[in-house]
């Protein structure tokens, strides 16, 4: 085991960003911060939550109200529900230390890298696949897949899909699918249909709801694993307040059906108004997206210009190796976003990238 590797850096930083700048925290609302990659308009607090929600903090947590929406929500029971993915990340190792055959892990090159660092910690033999088709071609006793991925935006094709199940079902191997991301798109969610006994499926309130802070996730998988979660997990981990909160989340398919009009209806602003210019930005067209968030490809040299052009006009957007992201941003922060980049694109910053 190894505690002591240092973390991945994450989206969502920009007051980390400031104090690392040595600029004012406090100047935080002075920015447009897109470097998450959560829904710009989450599901909003109802007023009568703020206005009453004083007990709760006095209560013990009890997950049965939030057990059974989720149950009506995702169409079944979910194993566990957790601090976010993130605690069921970390929790996987150390669940099927004795039950996988080796500790040879697979994870996407690309993705989300608290997957990869949490195996690392507890000392598995990490390896990187550049596509899921590699998993398909080759051994491997644990694989990790985020579907769709985050940055890339690659959703799992339904002919992958049905060949990782019959691996699954035929060998003795463990898949952890992370699907974070696609409460936008649920008809290509592995919960549809038989779960594979030894998939492990995780689900978040963070990216389509907004509601990063609640800090809730939802593992799937075989009831076998029930009490070694349940042991793993610990009795409370989830405060009282966001379990109430987010069973109201799950429940109202009102808000849920809008959001998903306005997601259509911003991304079609946004691929007319924006891409473009942040094509001519970014010197390059290598784009990918899902309902919540943009990716481009492009060389490190430029995605650093870039970066500090958009810093220049109080854009923060998210830099990775050989990429940048941008969350959609919610309606009324587009003609913001369009007056910096028209800035950019009239002013030096442009020569500059060029």
């Amino acid at each position: 085991m190894n505690f002591e590797l240092e973390p991945p850096k994450h989206g969502g930083d920009l007051e980390a960003f400031l104090r690392s700048e040595n600029l004012d925290p406090n100047s935080a609302d002075r920015w447009l911060d897109l470097s998450s990659a959560c829904n710009r308009e989450p599901w909003p607090i109802p007023e009568s939550f703020l206005e009453n929600s004083a007990k709760l903090w006095y209560e013990l947590p009890d997950a049965f109200a939030l057990q059974q929406a989720a149950n009506e929500y995702f169409g079944l029971a979910p194993l566990a529900i957790g601090a976010g993915t993130q605690q069921f990340i970390e929790i996987l190792p150390a669940l099927l230390i004795e039950h996988a055959k080796s500790k040879k892990v697979w994870v996407p090159a690309v993705g989300y890298q608290e997957h990869g660092f949490s195996w690392r910690k507890w000392g598995y033999d990490v390896r990187e696949y550049q596509d899921v088709s590699e998993l398909l071609i080759n051994e491997w006793d644990i694989a990790v897949v985020i579907s769709p991925n985050n940055p890339s935006g690659q959703y799992l094709t339904s002919a992958q899909s049905e060949q990782l199940k019959v691996l699954l079902e035929t060998s003795e191997r463990y898949l952890v699918l992370d699907e974070a991301f696609l409460d936008a798109t649920p008809e290509a969610s592995w919960l549809n249909g038989p779960l594979p006994r030894s998939c492990f499926v995780l689900r978040s309130v963070g990216k389509f709801f907004g509601l990063a802070g609640a800090r809730v996730g939802f593992m799937f998988g075989d009831q076998a694993f029930a009490a070694s979660t349940k042991s793993l997990v610990g009795p409370w981990p989830v405060a009282t307040p966001a379990l109430h909160l987010v069973t109201q989340a799950l429940k109202d398919r009102d808000w849920q059906a809008e959001s998903l009009a306005s997601l259509t209806e911003r991304h079609a602003y946004f691929e007319a108004n924006m891409v473009p210019k942040l094509n001519t930005l970014f010197d390059s067209q290598d784009m990918m997206h899902t309902p919540l968030f943009y990716t481009w490809q492009l060389e490190q040299g430029q995605a650093l210009k870039a970066v500090h052009a958009l810093h220049s006009v109080g854009i923060h957007i998210r830099l990775g190796q050989g990429w940048v992201r941008l969350s959609l941003p919610a309606g009324h922060e587009m003609q913001r976003l369009n007056h910096g980049l028209v800035r950019l694109l009239q002013g030096h910053q442009l020569k500059e990238l060029g």
